[in-house]
């Protein structure tokens, strides 16, 4: 509505940030006015231009405004779903995935070095998810185990090694929507113990990140039922990739360890 009593004031740049969320209007709720710059790809200013222009005094109260309609909407798969099949969807989701890619390689391009450097420099790794993104936890466990000594996963049903957590250690956690009360626990318990955190979620924008000491957004908009991963998995794997590059002596030595392993137990078909 606003948008539409708006629309004889808006310029190129706020049309830009139109389209970029016209497909999912909630996902503003989670960006900061940097995060949204970059994925639609204008300044910081002219997002707050834009937010200026739909009657609310700047981007914070805009993403606050977005955040209230999404809490009361508290929208699942099963209310996102309408059986609409729509004009190809597998087209549609092609573009989404692409576009993404390319805002979540924007956001990340400066904060994962800085991230991997701290994954690398841990004397231990704990990584945590819940529910969906439990199995985004799994996987990144398995990589970076490949690369790098005592990585843990954290049990979602018995998450008790958590309490071993000191200065030196860890937290990775990943956390999209629906968002789960548990990992952000887990969070806030980690850095009560001193360890350092990093949070791999899809904006920079949340009340949780600011027990973080690395926020990586991957953007997960989607013209489906679920929200997309694929910037997500593609943001793991540059992660992993990142930290065994910190130390390479030490990542070839842990790569032929694992190596030696599946061929004595004969673990895979010649």
């Amino acid at each position: 509505m606003r948008v539409a009593q708006a629309r004889g004031t808006l310029s190129s740049n706020d049309e830009r940030v139109i389209e970029h969320v016209r497909e999912r209007l909630d996902s503003i709720a989670f960006h900061t006015s940097e995060s949204l710059a970059q994925s639609a790809s204008v300044s910081r200013a002219a997002v707050v231009r834009f937010a200026r222009k739909l009657g609310y005094t700047g981007f914070t109260e805009l993403r606050d405004a977005a955040r209230g309609a999404l809490r009361e909407r508290r929208e699942s798969p099963l209310g996102r779903f309408s059986g609409d099949e729509g004009i190809s969807l597998l087209e549609r989701k092609t573009q989404q995935d692409t576009k993404n890619l390319a805002a979540t390689r924007a956001m990340v391009t400066d904060l994962i070095g800085p991230a991997a450097q701290t994954l690398s420099s841990a004397s231990s790794v704990y990584v945590a998810g819940n529910r969906k993104s439990y199995g985004l936890a799994i996987y990144a466990q398995r990589m970076l185990d490949g690369v790098r000594a005592d990585v843990r996963l954290v049990d979602p049903g018995f998450p008790d090694d958590v309490s071993s957590l000191g200065p030196k250690d860890v937290l990775l956690t990943l956390l999209f929507r629906r968002y789960s009360r548990q990992t952000i626990a887990l969070i806030a318990s980690a850095k009560d113990a001193g360890a350092k955190v990093i949070v791999i979620t899809d904006g920079r924008g949340h009340d949780f990140a600011d027990n973080a000491d690395h926020v990586l957004a991957a953007i997960a908009d989607s013209p489906t039922l679920y929200e997309s991963m694929v910037a997500t998995v593609w943001l793991v794997e540059a992660l992993v990739a990142e930290t065994a590059a910190v130390d390479r002596k030490r990542s070839r030595a842990r790569l032929q360890q694992v190596e030696r392993f599946v061929e004595d137990q004969s673990l895979l078909l010649d």
